[in-house]
């Protein structure tokens, strides 16, 4: 039974897309809000902006300028970005208190600090369990937040585009993560050490989070990784996730005023899901990955058959005529699927 979410809370999500995005062409997007403030030195009077409180930590003010009309005018400017970054806060916690799935702290800091780095507006697309957050507000129904729960963050985008945009982040990437937690390090290639393949959150000689950046592999094997020069740091090639990438959308994570983030058309992700959960039954030790890729795809096309039967099928018809190896691959995937859902989706897709 699909749980729908209210029109005006489907609405609220809608809205609060669009004003984080626009946010985010406006770099604004990280900033916390804060209030301006007068301050007299030396018989003349100066403007300073405070920020918020965070992590308990009281940041230094930030001085705007003299008391004159054309101060005046820049503090108008920022109360106004101020009111909108509040308002956007606001509709946050009423996303979150309608049931809408959430990420956790740390998570949360990590998406932040690469929105404002601009890794999306870059066209790095979220996936994996936090992207699957998104879907409830897209979709306007209930998701299982069990199935949203991660300690990991999944990010990839394809090669030419990193170098199409002709643009890259201010920071590199590990140097961003960094800055959230300096716990993070880079683990390297064992092949080569000057390239990093993934970076890891260390508590205790443990790792306790990671950090993924990935970019399709297309045609004959061309190594293990590759470089995004619009990001600043190596990716790990996999295959079947040119499928995931194509068509992504913009979305919002509800954490803080709202992350702009861009994550796959849920079509696709859940297809994808089935074609890397039959791979991982191969492996004993992803078999719980497995069984949750199955499950987040399940939730999906329950929703998908329902509200949107041909973007499913359009999606899937364009998966299995990729050729002999995507079609046999797909159809194992599919088949993880649970009845009655399986037989359902098999009738739509005979029409």
């Amino acid at each position: 039974m699909i749980r729908r979410l209210s029109i005006p809370i489907q609405t609220t999500f809608v809205d609060l897309v669009e004003r984080a995005w626009r946010g985010n062409v406006e770099n604004l997007t990280a900033r916390t809000g804060g209030s301006a403030y007068r301050q007299e030195r030396d018989g003349r009077r100066y403007w300073y902006w405070q920020p918020p409180t965070v992590r308990g930590k009281q940041p230094s003010s930030r001085y705007i300028g003299p008391d004159t009309p054309e101060t005046s005018l820049r503090i108008n400017e920022l109360a106004v970005r101020s009111d909108g970054r509040r308002e956007r806060r606001d509709m946050v916690r009423a996303l979150r208190a309608a049931g809408l799935p959430t990420p956790e702290r740390l998570t949360g800091e990590i998406l932040a600090a690469l929105a404002e780095a601009g890794a999306f507006r870059l066209r790095a697309t979220l996936i994996g369990s936090v992207a699957f957050q998104c879907y409830a507000g897209i979709l306007g129904a209930r998701l299982d937040a069990s199935l949203a729960r991660t300690s990991d963050v999944d990010l990839a985008q394809f090669h030419a585009v990193s170098i199409a945009v002709d643009d890259r982040m201010d920071r590199s990437f590990g140097e961003v993560l960094k800055a959230v937690d300096p716990g993070f390090t880079e683990i390297l290639d064992p092949f080569d050490s000057r390239r990093v393949m993934r970076y890891a959150l260390m508590k205790g000689g443990e790792e306790v989070y990671a950090v993924d950046l990935l970019s399709p592999l297309r045609g004959p094997d061309r190594g293990r990784l590759t470089y995004l020069r619009a990001l600043g740091s190596h990716a790990q090639l996999l295959r079947f996730l040119d499928f995931l990438l194509y068509h992504d959308q913009e979305s919002v994570v509800l954490y803080g005023a709202g992350i702009p983030v861009r994550i796959p058309a849920p079509e696709r992700y859940a297809l994808h899901k089935l074609i890397i959960a039959q791979e991982r039954r191969k492996d004993p030790r992803s078999q719980l990955k497995a069984v949750k890729d199955r499950d987040q795809a399940a939730a999906l096309i329950t929703i998908l058959l329902e509200d949107r039967p041909d973007d499913l099928i359009d999606v899937w018809r364009d998966l299995v005529d990729r050729g002999a190896s995507w079609r046999a691959r797909s159809e194992r995937g599919i088949a993880l699927l649970p009845e009655p859902l399986l037989g359902r989706f098999l009738r739509e897709a005979a029409r």
